[in-house]
């Protein structure tokens, strides 16, 4: 469980910390992260949207590193915005 784990870190710690979630993830391990940064979800391959404590919508994405990540960001951009995040 990793609860904003990126909050209150600088961008290179910040990078180091979802780095070691990402390999973690790739070894097997599950990650469940709450975040609202945009930057730590991309990280995810399946990302839910909640809204008070209810899952309104969810999307399922490759694993990190096997897209483009602008084509992620994008993809993820207008599934939010479909939301009207």
């Amino acid at each position: 469980f990793a609860d904003e784990p990126t909050g209150a870190l600088n961008k290179r710690n910040s990078t180091e910390v979802l780095d070691l979630l990402t390999d973690l993830n790739r070894g097997g391990q599950s990650i469940l992260m709450v975040t609202h940064d945009l930057k730590a979800a991309l990280r995810g391959n399946r990302i839910l949207y909640l809204e008070d404590g209810k899952i309104l919508d969810e999307l399922e994405l490759e694993s990190f590193g096997e897209q483009n990540l602008r084509e992620r960001e994008a993809a993820v951009n207008q599934w939010l915005d479909s939301l009207e995040w």
